[in-house]
């Protein structure tokens, strides 16, 4: 599927399956290009790292979405 990205504007083809459940996920599949996902991907390891998150935990698990939706440049 091609996708007009949120993130870099282009019209590209999309992420598809991310993995991620409920609304976040599908709005990535339907607004993110696989680039702007695959970036996302290589950052996200790093964001977790420096906040020490952890995914496991439902509170750091929404801190991790929102980072996303930050840098995939998709509303709250």
């Amino acid at each position: 599927m091609t996708v007009t990205c949120a993130r870099c504007g282009n019209t590209r083809e999309g992420a598809g399956k991310t993995g991620l459940p409920g609304a976040l996920g599908n709005e990535i599949e339907q607004r993110v290009c696989a680039e702007c996902w695959k970036e996302w991907t290589a950052a996200q390891i790093r964001v977790i790292n420096h906040y020490g998150l952890r995914p496991a935990l439902r509170e750091d698990r929404e801190k991790l979405y929102g980072f996303t939706r930050e840098f995939l440049n998709l509303a709250t």
